[in-house]
């Protein structure tokens, strides 16, 4: 199972943005979110980023679940289309769960530079 988990904070483009076409962005998503989860991309949730120690600068996230590699890409090409990057600064983290055993090994051997 992949994980893709987007910050983002809104640009000023977002705050000049009329509440018609927030609510059509918003109302977009929505129904994106379906389709999504008739291919098996869900969301967990979304919020509001809390300030804490060693935190990200974005002010909110949203965490996402797609069974393959290729639907997660899948997933953040539609939200490049949806036009949410022209309102949002964002950042995303993309990758497979796996056991923390298995993370933790791979760490005692890492190596400078090495990906």
């Amino acid at each position: 199972m992949y994980v893709v988990i987007e910050t983002w904070t809104p640009k000023p483009a977002f705050f000049a943005a009329d509440e018609e076409t927030r609510k059509n962005l918003f109302a977009g998503i929505q129904g994106a979110i379906k389709q999504l989860a008739e291919v098996g991309v869900v969301t967990l949730g979304w919020g509001r980023v809390e300030p804490a120690s060693q935190s990200t600068s974005y002010e909110w996230f949203a965490v996402w679940q797609a069974p393959s590699k290729e639907l997660a890409d899948v997933f953040l090409g539609g939200v490049e289309e949806s036009g949410w990057y022209t309102y949002f600064e964002q950042s995303n983290v993309v990758g497979e769960l796996r056991p923390v055993e298995a993370v933790a090994a791979e760490h005692v051997t890492l190596e400078v530079n090495a990906k």
